[in-house]
Order: structure tokens, then sequence, then C-alpha cells
């Protein structure tokens, strides 16, 4: 089959289908889906696959939705988190941010981009696969993963090591402009805690005011954030995020004093590599810190306690399967596509970062927009990136 009759049966498809994938994205943006509160769009994403012809289809006990087509010898797994940020600022938005409107060619609301236009085109992509019979050498699997916003890739690390499931490829689909992501940096929360001594603040001498000997600490990382920043190629950085002290009144010196600090991670910065860093960086000082480890609970009731430890990743450019998404990029668009490293985390930091597997994120829509005022994805990326990821399931890949 070459590339022109490829792409024939595509678009045929892609035309008889494109209203329902249109109304079906609609859907998704009408149905509030926040991290660990996703049952409602776990419940029609079901329904969706179900009626999409799918050969299986089961939510896990994370809350995940696993749809399947096929069963070939080689196995693509696309993702996509259906949950979303809230919305604080509802009176800044020129439309419904949970209306599911449609402007200008653009569908507009609270995770249109990130994700709910990509997820649905990558359940229609995989229904298209099918029924243009591109799908009979590859099993296909789209996932529609839960928690991603608080808890990046641990929703999908749960999946895999429960399923065994080692995929031969993965997409993860988010957006990218329909260009083709070949890794991105990783991601560490650390807490820097100093124990001071708590007084009335009226005798202020009487304690240790913690916060101040917290000053030290953020020099020393203020000093680490310029020789991150200094770095050439590649690089990782640091941020102070947050700062908190436990104190007993707002007339009471401070017992304790912590700062977050958001490490963006470069390839090859591991977790010893990251713990040596801050081992300089409180040497001398009072400060203990940790590697963040959240506890919370998936809209399932499951418990999970997530280590905010995210490894960058990289997949080289002439990989099998980087090759074979810019063929489908350009059977589809008739272009070549662009090739380049994200700023920004995605679950790839565990099909990648965590379980090697060959990784690349494309899908539609413009990033910059994700958790924005007025967010929205145009139409026809997400009808495009629908048509490539049925491009991408023909299975001559890897």
């Amino acid at each position: 089959m070459n590339d022109d009759t490829i792409k024939l049966k595509i678009d045929r498809i892609m035309a008889e289908l494109s209203d329902e994938l249109v109304g079906f994205a609609k859907k998704l943006i009408q149905t509030k889906s926040m991290t660990c509160e996703e049952k409602e769009a776990a419940a029609l994403i079901e329904a969706e696959m179900q009626k999409l012809g799918y050969d299986e289809v089961r939510i896990d006990e994370t809350g995940n939705v696993i749809g399947r087509i096929g069963s070939g010898p080689k196995v693509l797994f696309f993702d996509s988190h259906m949950d979303t940020v809230t919305v604080i600022d509802e009176d800044q938005w020129d439309v419904d941010p949970y209306g599911g409107e449609i402007r200008d060619g653009k569908l507009y609301g609270r995770g249109a981009v990130d994700m709910k236009c990509p997820l649905a085109a990558s359940l229609y992509g995989a229904c298209i696969a099918k029924r243009a019979g591109l799908s009979e050498n590859t099993t296909i699997y789209v996932s529609a993963s839960a928690m991603e916003e608080d808890f990046d890739g641990e929703a999908v690390r749960q999946f895999l090591t429960a399923s065994g499931l080692r995929p031969d490829g993965v997409v993860i689909c988010e957006p990218t402009g329909l260009k083709i992501a070949t890794g991105h940096r990783g991601r560490a929360l650390i807490e820097v805690t100093v124990n001071g001594k708590g007084c009335h603040a009226s005798n202020p001498v009487n304690g240790v005011n913690p916060v101040y000997l917290m000053e030290e600490i953020i020099h020393k990382v203020r000093e680490q954030a310029a020789v991150l920043d200094a770095r050439e190629g590649e690089k990782g950085s640091v941020a102070l995020t947050n700062i908190s002290c436990s104190t007993a009144s707002n007339n009471s010196v401070p017992q304790t004093a912590s700062i977050i600090l958001d490490r963006r991670l470069a390839v090859g910065e591991s977790e010893a590599v990251i713990s040596e860093e801050m081992d300089r960086l409180t040497e001398g000082t009072k400060g203990r810190w940790r590697f963040c480890d959240i506890p919370s609970k998936s809209w399932t009731g499951k418990d999970f306690t997530f280590h905010s430890f995210l490894p960058a990743w990289k997949i080289q450019k002439d990989h099998v399967l980087v090759r074979a998404a810019e063929t489908a990029c350009e059977t589809i668009q008739d272009r070549k596509p662009v090739l380049f490293q994200m700023e920004a985390s995605t679950n790839g930091v565990t099909t990648a970062g965590m379980f090697h597997l060959p990784t690349i994120v494309l899908g539609p829509g413009d990033i910059t927009l994700a958790h924005s005022v007025n967010e929205s994805c145009t139409i026809q990326s997400m009808f495009d990136a629908s048509r490539i990821y049925a491009a991408l399931c023909l299975g001559n890949w890897a």
C-alpha cells in the first residue's frame, strides 16, 4: 500500500467521522475532570471507545481508561491524560470554560489543548487505522491516563507496572503543533527545611528564627541557578517556587521554615547526581533536604505516594519510531515535520525516563495556550493529528 493510497483511505474515513470527533471533543471539555476527579470523563471515554468498536476497553485500578485495537506483533501505545487544571479566573474568559464553544475554527474550553482535543484525536486515530485496514500488524493501545497534572507519569507508571505491557513504541499526544519532540527535561521537587526555636514575637531574642537561617540557603540556590544557566547546550535549572513556615500564630517566631525547589533535569542528571548537588547546597547550613514524596488517592480510591523525581529522556533522531512518525506526518501533511526538544514535562518521564521505552511526543495545538485564559485548540490540527496517528499505526516501524 503506497502513501497516496494510505492517505486516501484515511481521509475518506476521517470525513465520515469528523463530526463525531468534534462532538466527542466538545463533550470532553464540557465534562469537568480535575486531577483525581476524572470519574465522569473516564466513563465518557470508555463509552466512546466501545462505540467506535475497540476490541477491548477497560478501566484499571488506578482509573486509567485503556482501549485496545488489534493483536499484531508490534505494540504501539498512545497516551493522553484526561485530567485538567481547574479554572480560577472564569471572569477573564470570553467563553464558558466548560462550554466547548467553537469560534473561528477553534474549540475553546479548559483542557481543550491540554489535552482533550489530543485525547479525542488519539481515540479516533486508532479507530480510523482499524477501519482503513492499517492495523493488521499492530496492537494499538490508547490510554486516557489519570492525574497527570499534579503527578506526572504516575498513573502510567502504575499501569505499566501492573500490566507488564512493554510497547515497542510510545506516542505521548501532548500538544506540539504537530512537531515531533524527541525528548524533554525531567523534574524534581525538593523540600529544604530549617528548624528554629519558636517564642513570643515580643521577645524574639528568646527564639531562633528559621526564616533568617534560610537566607543563606536561598543565596546558595540563586548561585546554583546561575551556574546551571551558564552551562552550554541542554541543561537543567532550579527555581524556588514556594516558601512557608510553621508558627503558632502571627505573633510568634516560627518553629520551622521550608522552601520548595523545582529542579528541572537534563539527560544524565540522575537521583544520585541531584542528591550530591543538594548535599553541597545545604552543607554548612542548618538545612535538611528531601525529594518530595506526596501521598494522594486516585478517583477510584487507590492510595499512592508520588515520588517527585522524574528523569529527563531523549530518543535518537534516526530511531525507527522517529522516522516512522516523520513518514506519517509527511504522508498526511505533504511536508517534513520539525524535530525538537520540549521544555515542559509529560508522561514521557515514565515511558522513556523510567521504563526506557522508545517514546516521542506528537500532538495537535499550541502548548503555550495550556492552563491559560481562553484555552483552545484548532479543529483542523485535531483532524490532522488523528490522521497522522492512523498512518503511524501501519506498523512498518518496529
